[in-house]
C-alpha cells in the first residue's frame, strides 16, 4: 500500500498523520520517545494531541506534532516562541532536555524559525503568562491528586463495563474530559518546577564540587518511606520475589506500568498472566539484591555530602534545603507520571467498551476519540475506514524508530530503503552543519565508570538476551526497561536526557549512564567492548 499524504499532513482515509509536509520545522524525538516509543493509533494520538493542545504558545502551532504515527516535538515552535517574548536565544538550558540541543551549539542546527508579527507577540505573552498560572495553580494540588487518583481509577474501572451507550458518551464529556485537562496540568506542573530547579541546582554544584560528586548528590531521590515510583517497579518485584509483598499489592501498585505506558491499544502489564513471572526471571537472572544497589548509592551520596561541606561550608544548609527539594520534587513528578498512566488504563477500558456496544471491540482504537463519541450517539462517519487505518498502523509498526532529529519533509519507507540512512539526523533541507562523527559522546546520565561488552537491545522484550556485566546499549529506554537494568554494568542511549528514565533510574541504582549519544546504536556492535564514564558523558570504544 503506498502512502500518500496532502500538504495538509493528515491522510483522512488512513487516519495518520505526516505533520513534517506542514511546514519547515526542526522535530525532535527527544523528550518524547521515550513516553511513546510505540506508533501511536487514531484513538490515542486524538486523546495525547487534545492535551499538548492545553500549552500551546504560538497561535495555530501545536508544540508536537506526529510524523507517521511518531510523537516528535515541534523544536521551530519552541523557539520561535522564545524569540517572541523577546529573548535574544532561540533556546535556553532546558533544550537539552526537551530537544537534545544545546543552546552554545544553535548555529550548527539552524533551527528554521516561523515568521511572527506583534500580534502574535502579545498572543505568546498572554499564553506564557496563562500556562505559568496553570502550572502554579495544579502544583498546589498535585499532591491530592497522586493520593486520590488510584481509588478514582479503580471505581470507574469497575463501572465502565456496565455503562450503555449514552452513558458512555456523558461520562467522557462531563467527567474524563475535564479529568485528563487536570491530569495533564498535574503532569506538566510537577515536570517544569522539577526541571527548573534542578537544571540550576546542577550548575552550581558543578562550579563547587567534581562532576562524579554532582551527579551523586543528585541520586538518592528515594526516601526510607517513599520509593522513586519508577525505581518501585523493581524494588517492588524484588520485595514480591523475597514474599515482602503480595502479588495483589503489586499489582495494584505497579500493574500499570510497563513499556507501552501511553498507547492505549497496547494491554496494560496487569492484563498479562505471565507479566510477572518474566519480570521476575529477568530478575533471578541479574544476581543482584536490589536493596545492596540502593545502599551503596546512598553511601556514595553521603560520600559527595562530605565533600560538598568542605567544599563550601558556609552554603552547606542552602545546599541541602535545595537537594532535598530537589528529591521530593523528582518523586512528586515521577508518581504524577505514574498517576496520569493509570488513568490511562481508565480510557482504554472505555475505548473497549464503547468497542463491545458498537460490535467494533479493539477496532474502536482506530477512530479518533470524537469520531468514537460520534458513533455512540448513532452517527457512524469513520468505522469504514478501519481496516486502512490498522493497516497503515501494521505497516510503520513494522519500521524501524525514525531518525531522533528531522529536518523537512520524511518518508518513513524511503528512509527505510537507504542502504546509507542515518538513525540520528535526517535532513531533507541540507541546513544542519551540526555533524556527529563515530565518536560517541552524550550526556551525563549516572556517574561512574565501566568496562564491559555491548549488548544492544532494541526493546526490554530482549532483555533475556542480557548477560550479567554487559553494557545495555538501546536507542531509548523508559519505565518498561527497568526490570532490567540490575544485570547490566552501564546503559547507554541514542535519546535522553539528564532528566529521563534511564538517567534517573541508573542513578538511584548507581549504574554509570550516558544518556543523548544520538549515534550509540549506530556506531557499536553487540560484543564490542567499552568504556563507559557516566559522570563526563563518553564511551571509549576498547576493542570490537
Amino acid at each position: 500500500m503506498d502512502l500518500k499524504f496532502p500538504k495538509s499532513g493528515y491522510n483522512s482515509i488512513t487516519g495518520e498523520w505526516n505533520d513534517s509536509l506542514t511546514g519547515d520545522y526542526l522535530w525532535s524525538s527527544v523528550n518524547t520517545r521515550e513516553a511513546t516509543p510505540d506508533v501511536t493509533t487514531p484513538y490515542t494520538w486524538s486523546a495525547l494531541r487534545y492535551g499538548f493542545a492545553q500549552m500551546t504558545m504560538l497561535p495555530g502551532h501545536l508544540p508536537v506534532g506526529n510524523i507517521c504515527g511518531r510523537v516528535y516535538n515541534n523544536a521551530s515552535v519552541g523557539a520561535t516562541a522564545f524569540r517572541a517574548l523577546g529573548r535574544s536565544n532561540s533556546f535556553d538550558a532546558s533544550s537539552k532536555e526537551l530537544y537534545g540541543i544545546d543552546p552554545n551549539d544553535i548555529d550548527a542546527w539552524n533551527v528554521p524559525l516561523i515568521p511572527f508579527d506583534f500580534r502574535d507577540r502579545v498572543l505568546v505573552l498572554c499564553n506564557a503568562i496563562r500556562i505559568m498560572l496553570k502550572v502554579r495553580k495544579a502544583l498546589k494540588s498535585v499532591d491530592m491528586f497522586v493520593s486520590t487518583n488510584p481509588g478514582w481509577c479503580a471505581t470507574h474501572l469497575a463501572e465502565l463495563p456496565k455503562y450503555g451507550k449514552g452513558e458512555l458518551v456523558r461520562w467522557l464529556d462531563e467527567i474524563t474530559l475535564p479529568y485528563v485537562v487536570k491530569c495533564f496540568w498535574w503532569m506538566v506542573s510537577s515536570a517544569i518546577t522539577q526541571a527548573n530547579l534542578i537544571s540550576k541546582l546542577r550548575a552550581n554544584l558543578t562550579n563547587i564540587v567534581s562532576p562524579d560528586d554532582t551527579v551523586a548528590l543528585l541520586s538518592n531521590v528515594s526516601s526510607e518511606d517513599e520509593l522513586l515510583s519508577s525505581l518501585g517497579i523493581v524494588a517492588g518485584l524484588d520485595k514480591l520475589r523475597c514474599g515482602k509483598l503480595s502479588l495483589e499489592e503489586y499489582l495494584q501498585k505497579y500493574g500499570h506500568r510497563g513499556p507501552h505506558e501511553v498507547e492505549m491499544y497496547i494491554p496494560r502489564p496487569a492484563e498479562n498472566s505471565h507479566w510477572i513471572d518474566e519480570q521476575l526471571d529477568g530478575l533471578e537472572r541479574s544476581l543482584v539484591d536490589v536493596d545492596i544497589l540502593l545502599n551503596e548509592q546512598r553511601a556514595r551520596y553521603n560520600a559527595a555530602l562530605k565533600n560538598l561541606r568542605k567544599a563550601d561550608p558556609g552554603k552547606f544548609a542552602a545546599f541541602l534545603d535545595r537537594l532535598q527539594e530537589a528529591a521530593r520534587l523528582t518523586r512528586l513528578r515521577e508518581a504524577a507520571r505514574s498517576e496520569v498512566v493509570r488513568t490511562f488504563w481508565v480510557l482504554r477500558t472505555f475505548v473497549l467498551r464503547a468497542g463491545s456496544l458498537c460490535g467494533l471491540d479493539e477496532q474502536a482504537f482506530f477512530l479518533e476519540y470524537d469520531e468514537l463519541r460520534n458513533l455512540l450517539r448513532g452517527h457512524d462517519d469513520a468505522s469504514g475506514q478501519i481496516s486502512v487505518r490498522k493497516a497503515a498502523y501494521q505497516k510503520f509498526s513494522a519500521l524501524p524508530q525514525y531518525p531522533t532529529i528531522i529536518m523537512g519533509s520524511f518518508d518513513p519507507f524511503v528512509w527505510m530503503a537507504d542502504p546509507n540512512r542515518r538513525t540520528d539526523i535526517y535532513d531533507a533541507t541540507g541546513r544542519i552543519n551540526h555533524r556527529i562523527t563515530s565518536q560517541i559522546k552524550g550526556l551525563p546520565g549516572s556517574a561512574g565508570q565501566a568496562e564491559g561488552r555491548v549488548r544492544i537491545l532494541n526493546s526490554p522484550r530482549e532483555g533475556d538476551q542480557l548477560q550479567p556485566g554487559e553494557i545495555i546499549v538501546a536507542n531509548t529506554t523508559n519505565v518498561g526497561w527497568t526490570p532490567i537494568f540490575p544485570l547490566a554494568a552501564a546503559v547507554i542511549t541514542d535519546v535522553g536526557a539528564p532528566l529521563s528514565h534511564a538517567a534517573i533510574v541508573a542513578r538511584e541504582l548507581g549504574i554509570p549512564a550516558v544518556v543523548g549519544c544520538f549515534n550509540a546504536t549506530t556506531v557499536l556492535k553487540t560484543g564490542d567492548r567499552v568504556r563507559v564514564d557516566g559522570a563526563r558523558g563518553t564511551v571509549d570504544i576498547l576493542t570490537r
